[in-house]
């Protein structure tokens, strides 16, 4: 265009001295018409300079419109650069559904059904259900005449993605929808965010356990369980410090406890005494933790009142058992009598010094209660197997009492013979069901002897008295 407007400028610059000059030679300045003649000539040199000055000033335009048109195509460049480097998907589609233009991202989503989206609809590349739902939203935001905001799906090489889409009309000079734009942002992260963080928050609030998020001074968010466990409002856990409700001679160590939490250290059933809405105190075991970031401090409590009574119990009772076993023990072990207790499995739990001794057996476990591993019992008048049956450890068991059975117990090793008294009892528990047996030995074996020795002494006596009988007295 400036060759043009040059060209055009030498050319008609030329004409018009050229004209000039011819004029001067046929001008004779002698005449009356003198004027004229001067005249003419300066209306040749005010078209020379027009021609000069709308040289330059189409020139001056030229260069303003080059200039604007370089600005333009820089502005667009620029404008195609960001809309291609955005991290949106953007496209522009005539009213009948063509596509206008579409960024890198926007083509990125399409890849699967084919990368050049130019002069294309949707119904060219989509599924029909697919492809009718874009249209719908598209006539949509024609109709209304504004944007309008909509989550879509599409299937990706790497699985579906949700985007949310801003759909507007653009309008012509006069005033008519030529076509339709649409901005859309991959929500799909997101929603699985907002969709764990709703299945955080279903969690967080129908624990049984009570869930606690705080600073080290306040509650920033509590579950309702906490509130039904002490009893207060929602709103009076979270706007009231904390510490206005723990027991105060539990205060101080609370502190030291939040002061390792902040320090990254991990609480593990801290228990500490709190003041409920009606003033009655509970025991909470607390398992915490915290974000060194923000200070934050998360927390699972439970209500340890009622494992802590009956804990208290149980050592109470256990200790009163301990003590009761260790009087019986000392009863037991004291008796000269041999002592057996035994299971409802036969087997024997326990057994005093006496009977670990005519045993000969220091493990208690290893007894046997009817005596066959380690004795043979006969009948003291007979010299018969005593029946096993009839052993009291057996009466016993079937819920019989049985009192000073005598038999002999002879050692299947040393062949050694004890006379015993045996007598037995059960056990019955408190839903009166057999638990256990007792089992008392006595060894006679000894007044047995001292009896035989007295009856033969008191007969050899007689016949040095000369003492004699009921029989010998008649035969006299």
């Amino acid at each position: 265009m400036e060759r043009k407007n040059l060209y055009g400028y030498i050319i008609n610059s030329s004409m018009v001295v050229a004209l000039g000059i011819i004029y001067l030679k046929q001008i004779n300045f002698n005449t009356s018409d003198v004027w004229w003649n001067w005249i003419s000539l300066g209306l040749i040199v005010v078209i020379l300079g027009m021609l000069t000055t709308v040289f330059f000033i189409l020139r001056a335009q030229i260069k303003a419109k080059k200039k604007s048109e370089e600005k333009l195509l820089k502005s667009q460049k620029l404008l195609h650069s960001i809309i291609d480097n955005t991290t949106n998907a953007i496209s522009v589609k005539k009213i009948n559904g063509e596509y206008m233009l579409a960024n890198k991202k926007y083509q990125s989503i399409f890849e699967t059904y084919g990368k050049d989206l130019l002069g294309k609809t949707d119904h060219d590349m989509l599924p029909k259900e697919l492809a009718d739902r874009y249209l719908e939203a598209d006539l949509e935001a024609m109709k209304l005449g504004e944007e309008i905001q909509i989550e879509e799906e599409i299937e990706q090489s790497d699985g579906k993605h949700t985007y949310l889409s801003v759909k507007f009309p653009l309008f012509d000079i006069n005033n008519r929808v030529y076509a339709i734009g649409s901005i859309s942002t991959d929500i799909t992260e997101r929603k699985m965010i907002m969709e764990s963080q709703k299945t955080a928050d279903t969690f967080f609030n129908i624990s049984t356990d009570s869930l606690v998020i705080a600073t080290s001074e306040k509650f920033l968010r509590v579950n309702p369980s906490l509130s039904n466990l002490l009893g207060y409002t929602k709103e009076e856990l979270l706007n009231t410090p904390f510490a206005a409700y723990i027991f105060p001679e539990d205060l101080e160590k609370t502190k030291e406890a939040i002061n390792k939490l902040e320090e990254g250290a991990t609480l593990v059933s801290f228990q500490s005494r709190w003041i409920c809405k009606d003033q009655s105190i509970k025991w909470l075991s607390w398992n915490a933790t915290s974000d060194t970031a923000t200070g934050r401090l998360y927390a699972v409590v439970r209500d340890i009142t009622k494992e802590l009574l009956l804990q208290n119990e149980n050592e109470k009772r256990m200790n009163e058992l301990y003590e009761n076993q260790q009087k019986l023990n000392m009863i037991i072990e004291n008796i000269s009598d041999g002592v057996l207790v035994a299971n409802t499995d036969k087997q024997v739990i326990l057994a005093n010094e006496v009977a670990n001794e005519l045993f000969g057996i220091a493990d208690d476990s290893k007894i046997s209660i009817d005596f066959s591993d380690h004795f043979k019992v006969l009948n003291p008048h007979e010299g018969k197997v005593f029946p096993a049956q009839n052993l009291p450890a057996e009466l016993a068991l079937g819920g019989k009492i049985t009192n000073d059975i005598d038999v002999l117990l002879m050692n299947k090793q040393t062949n050694e013979i004890r006379r015993v008294l045996l007598s037995g009892r059960p056990i019955i528990d408190n839903e009166n069901y057999i638990a256990a047996v007792v089992v008392t030995i006595k060894d006679i074996s000894r007044y047995k002897r001292l009896e035989a020795e007295l009856k033969k002494k008191d007969q050899e006596s007689r016949r040095r008295i000369g003492f004699k009988s009921n029989q010998s007295k008649k035969e006299e």
